[in-house]
């Protein structure tokens, strides 16, 4: 009879532990919310709702407080991660010290945009100390939170910008001294507060802020479960789950590195279970989610510092990357396909993957917000205002299912979370601004644009391959978008010198400025891809480049067919994608090396030259690529044909 007792008694000292860890938790999740970092980033997201709610808030006061909560946000977040209170301390009060800078802009706003006249007005001896300040926490902030290359590649350009006098020939120039610089940079619209910043102001914060409502409601598990339902079940099923998954959340996330890591965990693990190599799954992950930052409708936050650029609306962008963002996972799907038939994959049923109408029954309603919001991009209503009602559509539609119901909790912490993701957009946009003022005020870029044309000699298509390595260099270790910003500014205007088109121009630095995420040395995506394969991140940065080849050859390809890009008739769009598609899946099936049997050097070279003749603009050598071809793939397919059958009779 004792040992009822005993059990019970076992049984409730569990329940006790179990009740005593869960109070522990929720007293630690409740000390998190009421943390220097949280009730910051609380302020930030409740601040910028502010904006959208009374926008006759200025210009400058919204980009003065959007920079001192990023860099604020930033120190507080390295101080509760410190390991002594005195470093927390002092991390968490100098955070709050950036505050002080961008107060004093937003308190004389007014005074600094209407009644004060750059350049001839005097800087007072508060600007200085203002502007010295915010400047060293913002490059300290940054230091920390994006790493050193940034910071060094800033510093170069401020150092540029004092030694301009001194400098011999065409680098030097007059416009330099400590009041000049803190008149251009710190009580202006330029430098800090410039078009990065109000970019990351006025657009980019609503765009995470929607992603992490929407991922709070079960938006990222539908996606996922949706992806899996369409194509788990294929050949190489993970894998082209992977590819869908990553394109559609990445859409969404408009980061490279996080897409990675929110479905890696899930895609990795299981093309790994059907047969892919580690160092292949990571590299097929690492490929999709860099280039969910080239699918509509949000895509990366680069894409609305372009359309501000181009003083064009985000619509325009948002049409033009339709094209090549189908291109390119049309391109991966079939070279995915191929790897998995080359190597004899097997399908993907053990997955368990749900039917489509399960996960329509049961998440379904969760696509409302996604379609509620490319409506109102594409209808012309203003970005922010569509990112936030899209957020209070997920809202209703999430509350309408038991199943994606949630509280007010979970709700605060999306609120939390969107603007401690916007510090890594913030501080890179903040430390471009500084670069981007001194490129203009200096006419270095002026000087460079003449450089690059010199070195081309000329030609177009000489500039294009030095404009994709240079925006490769910039892209090294960099954020995507401060990687774009320096590209636009030193690359862009040499290729509109030459006759591209300025939509074409932008959008070849802007793919290479993302594709950079999985460039060797440096990829960021193929390295966090590879932690979760186990794989080397070195193999798995190589992989990812050759799958993310055919979109290295697309901003080529948007140069000869401008159609891809929208511009031009129904007809020219037709006509890119065809070329397009020809040319990628002949270097696809170069790349991979089989086509209904392993193939030799001479063929795989052979689909590799007919797929880039493809994307040749002129009718002749399309028909004439589409003849040769479809020769060989059927050449091939009836070789392969006959050699199953003779292994078959020599079988019987």
């Amino acid at each position: 009879m004792s040992a009822p007792v005993e059990h019970d008694a076992s049984g409730a000292r569990m329940q006790e532990n179990e009740a005593t860890e869960s109070s522990e938790l929720q007293l630690r999740r409740w000390r998190d919310l009421a943390s220097v970092a949280t009730l910051i980033a609380l302020a930030w997201t409740l601040a910028q709702i502010a904006f959208v709610l009374w926008p006759q808030i200025d210009t400058l006061t919204q980009r003065a407080l959007h920079t001192g909560f990023g860099v604020a946000l930033a120190f507080a977040l390295f101080g509760r991660k410190a390991r002594s209170p005195a470093a927390r301390v002092v991390l968490a009060a100098t955070g709050l010290a950036a505050f002080a800078p961008t107060l004093y802009v937003a308190i004389n706003a007014q005074f600094i945009t209407s009644g004060r006249i750059q350049g001839l007005d005097p800087v007072a001896p508060l600007d200085y100390a203002m502007g010295l300040l915010l400047l060293v926490l913002l490059f300290e902030a940054g230091r920390r939170v994006l790493g050193w290359g940034l910071a060094v590649f800033v510093a170069l350009f401020v150092a540029y910008f004092f030694a301009g006098p001194y400098l011999p020939g065409v680098l030097a120039h007059r416009y330099s001294g400590l009041s000049n610089f803190i008149d251009t940079q710190f009580l202006s619209l330029h430098g800090i507060f410039g078009t990065p910043v109000g970019v990351s102001a006025s657009t980019v914060f609503y765009f995470i802020l929607f992603a992490a409502v929407y991922d709070i409601y079960g938006g990222g598990r539908m996606i996922i479960e949706l992806a899996f339902a369409l194509t788990g079940r294929a050949v190489g099923g993970p894998a082209k789950a992977a590819v869908v998954s990553s394109g559609l959340l990445g859409s969404v996330s408009g980061s490279a590195v996080a897409n990675v890591m929110s479905t890696g965990i899930f895609t990795i693990p299981l093309m790994k279970k059907v047969g892919y190599s580690p160092r292949f799954a990571g590299a097929v992950e690492a490929a999709a989610s860099t280039g969910g930052q080239l699918v509509p409708p949000v895509m990366g936050a680069a894409a609305f510092i372009m359309a501000d650029y181009l003083r064009t609306s985000y619509q325009t962008i948002v049409l033009a990357a339709i094209l090549p963002a189908v291109v390119y996972y049309v391109a991966l799907l079939v070279m995915v396909d191929l790897k998995a038939r080359a190597e004899g994959l097997r399908q993907g049923e053990e997955l368990q993957a749900r039917p489509l109408a399960q996960v329509l029954a049961a998440r379904g309603h969760l696509l409302l917000p996604l379609a509620w919001l490319v409506y109102r991009i594409v209808a012309g209503y203003p970005v922010e205002k569509a990112a936030l009602e899209a957020c209070l559509v997920t809202l209703v539609a999430g509350s309408l299912r038991a199943g994606t119901r949630r509280g007010l909790r979970p709700l605060v912490e999306a609120l939390i979370v969107s603007a401690e993701r916007t510090v890594s957009v913030a501080l890179p946009c903040a430390l471009a601004g500084v670069v981007v003022a001194v490129i203009a005020f200096t006419g270095l870029g002026t000087k460079f644009t003449g450089l690059m044309v010199w070195a081309a000699g000329g030609s177009l298509a000489a500039l294009l391959v030095l404009t994709m390595l240079a925006s490769l260099v910039l892209g090294t270790g960099m954020p995507t978008t401060s990687a774009y910003i320096m590209a636009a500014v030193l690359l862009a205007p040499a290729l509109i010198s030459v006759g591209a088109e300025p939509l074409t121009a932008h959008f070849f630095i802007f793919y290479f400025a993302i594709l950079s995420m999985v460039t060797p040395p440096v990829a960021l995506a193929s390295y966090a891809a590879a932690s979760i394969a186990r794989a080397s991140p070195s193999d798995t940065g190589w992989t990812a480049l050759a799958l993310c080849l055919p979109g290295f050859l697309i901003p080529f390809a948007a140069v000869v067919h401008p159609g891809l890009l929208m511009i031009g008739t129904p007809l020219d769009a037709a006509w890119g994608v065809l070329n397009s598609m020809l040319g990628f899946v002949g270097i696809g099936v170069a790349l991979i090396g089989w086509l209904f049997r392993p193939m030799s050097m001479p063929w795989r070279a052979f689909f590799a030259v007919v797929g880039l003749m493809s994307l040749l603009p002129d009718a002749i050598s399309t028909l004439a690529c589409i003849t040769l071809l479809a020769g060989a793939v059927a050449w091939l397919w009836r070789a392969a044909r006959r050699q199953r059958s003779a292994v078959l009779q020599g079988g019987e």
